[in-house]
């Protein structure tokens, strides 16, 4: 029985991301979807908080976006952030202002290997789904 429980969970828990990366999906404009990233993390006390990262190889001559949406249910906020070879590129948390936006963009000036990393304000328990896609060239 509670084999069959945690079955069903887990079935349930997937469903529900896959609906959170179908709506963020929407948020991306007249962008190109390259690739869905799905984080949820566990509570933290430790500096810096627990986070999830992603290595993905991205083209010079490319603008590339970022967004991210956070799960219902829990409280934290999903702080995204584009890494090349441990230099900041760009976040869509200003610790300055406390202000989240919804993404990134990031216009690639070389090809190469780049780090997505995704942690949760505060260190608090949190979910969330970062979409990473393209935008068109006009």
């Amino acid at each position: 029985l509670i084999f069959i429980s945690l079955f069903i969970f887990n079935i349930s828990t997937l469903a529900q991301s896959d609906e959170l990366v179908n709506v963020c999906a929407l948020d991306i404009g007249d962008a190109t979807y390259l690739k869905d990233f799905k984080i949820k993390l566990q509570q933290g006390d430790i500096r810096p908080p627990p986070s999830a990262k992603f290595s993905v190889v991205l083209n010079k001559g490319t603008t590339y976006k970022l967004n991210v949406c956070n799960a219902q249910g829990f409280e934290g906020e999903a702080v995204i952030r584009l890494l090349d070879n441990n230099n900041l590129l760009g976040t869509n948390y200003s610790s300055s202002s406390g202000k989240f936006y919804k993404g990134i963009q990031f216009p690639c000036t070389k090809t190469g290997v780049y780090t997505i990393n995704v942690s949760f304000k505060d260190g608090k328990e949190g979910a969330a789904v970062a979409i990473l896609s393209f935008m068109n060239k006009k």
